[in-house]
């Protein structure tokens, strides 16, 4: 099993493709921090009244909303959580605008999505391209059963997984440093959390309860590519199903928010984050509940996966 799982560790680090993904993700969080840098000094100085104007502001449009435009209850609910928000920053001398090392780490966390977008296509490629090209016959051809080889790959793509986290993160880290000082860690960050009030926690706290959260969702839509993968023979189409499943599932979630039934469909349940910050956005949805919901998709998903790959027919043309 370890040899099955280092060969196919080789064969995904051996790719120039996934060498350029891991390296566009570096570069994405460089330019990130470049923005910041930017805008801070951009905006230095004279923060207490730019957040004082601000609330001014927002708080005319919730006087006299634009009637072309009128505020939904979504709408209206942001621009409170905003107002809270900055009156925090303003009652406890916290300058939202300053950047630590630590606090451009947790910025730089914002790029997951393009992170789980290139583990989607590791994921989606491991299983399809070994029946594309007919390389499954060879595996085969070796004592290991099936049933290993399956569960190689997926630990494989698990590996993957970490190891393309744990690069966002030093490199969120190292860049945040190196930009913005090595310190930060014990400086405040505030967030509106489920109950909608305003609390603060320490940024380096932040920072590993979101990338903890981050790994829940990077295992469950790996799984998903993975399933994918398993059923189609081609490795481009696997890859692109992977892809849309992922890109429409959140935005299908929020089209259908207003149903109580949308809380059983994964998305709805895949960002654990929000019962912490910000609150889930589909009413009755709870941790528990999530979680459950979590559990039985991907046993679901790792069995139908695996039954799939027992049964798949290695003939190719």
């Amino acid at each position: 099993m370890f040899n099955l799982v280092m060969n196919e560790n080789m064969k995904i680090y051996r790719r120039l493709r996934t060498w350029i993904m891991l390296a566009l993700l570096v570069v994405g969080i460089i330019l990130i921090a470049v923005v910041l840098v930017t805008h801070q000094h951009a905006s230095a100085g004279g923060w207490q009244h730019g957040l004082r104007a601000q609330i001014a502001q927002y708080q005319q449009v919730l006087k006299h909303p634009n009637p072309k435009f009128p505020l939904t209850k979504a709408g209206i609910a942001n621009i409170k959580s905003h107002i809270a928000i900055d009156q925090y920053h303003l009652a406890h001398n916290i300058d939202p605008n300053l950047t630590t090392g630590v606090g451009f780490a947790a910025t730089a966390e914002n790029l997951s999505t393009l992170l789980i977008a290139f583990i989607l296509v590791i994921a989606g490629d491991i299983m399809a391209s070994e029946f594309a090209s007919g390389a499954i016959k060879m595996l085969l051809t070796q004592t290991a059963t099936r049933t290993k080889i399956f569960f190689s790959k997926f630990i494989a793509v698990l590996i993957f997984s970490l190891f393309a986290t744990a690069l966002m993160f030093v490199a969120s880290l190292v860049v945040g440093f190196i930009f913005f000082g090595p310190h930060g860690a014990q400086s405040p960050h505030v967030f509106l959390n489920a109950k909608q009030q305003v609390v603060q926690m320490t940024a380096l706290s932040y920072l590993l309860m979101q990338y903890g959260f981050l790994l829940v969702q990077i295992v469950i839509t790996a799984t998903i590519a993975l399933m994918i993968s398993s059923i189609f023979r081609s490795s481009a189409l696997a890859i692109i199903i992977s892809l849309l499943a992922y890109m429409v599932g959140s935005t299908l979630v929020a089209v259908l928010s207003r149903y109580h039934w949308v809380k059983y469909i994964l998305f709805a349940n895949t960002d654990l984050s929000k019962f912490v910050v910000g609150g889930p956005s589909i009413k009755g949805m709870t941790l528990g509940f999530s979680v459950t919901m979590l559990i039985a998709y991907f046993i679901v998903m790792m069995g139908l996966a695996w039954v799939v790959f027992l049964r798949r027919d290695v003939a190719y043309t």
